[in-house]
């Protein structure tokens, strides 16, 4: 009796120590950001094509307004600023992410 019990309580634990982790795993969850860009894209797929059409004919009517064309341009110049105070912030914390950042830099022609 104790020898049955041995062979099936070792097999049943060596399973239960494998396979234990991959049943606690979570999924690994995306960057905020992507996962914002998914549901507003799925939001933009839930609308019909009349939907669409009309939220885009209202957008570029709300473009067209001179207090919202400034409100972007503030926006652009305050991402422009944040990216110039940014950089050298990384690299005065840590200079070895020079390589890393040049390698995220996206490919502009023209650019020397």
């Amino acid at each position: 009796m104790k020898a049955k019990l041995t062979f099936l309580l070792v097999p049943a634990l060596a399973a239960a120590l494998q396979l234990g982790p991959t049943l606690r795993a979570q999924t690994p969850v995306d960057k905020p950001a992507r996962q914002f860009q998914m549901e507003r894209r799925a939001r933009w797929a839930s609308l019909n094509d009349e939907e669409r059409s009309k939220l885009k004919a209202a957008h570029q009517k709300a473009m067209a307004d001179p207090a919202v064309r400034a409100a972007r341009d503030r926006l652009r110049q305050a991402r422009r600023e944040f990216r110039e105070v940014m950089r050298p912030a990384l690299l005065k914390a840590d200079p070895s992410v020079q390589p890393i950042l040049e390698k995220m830099r996206p490919e502009r022609p023209g650019r020397d």
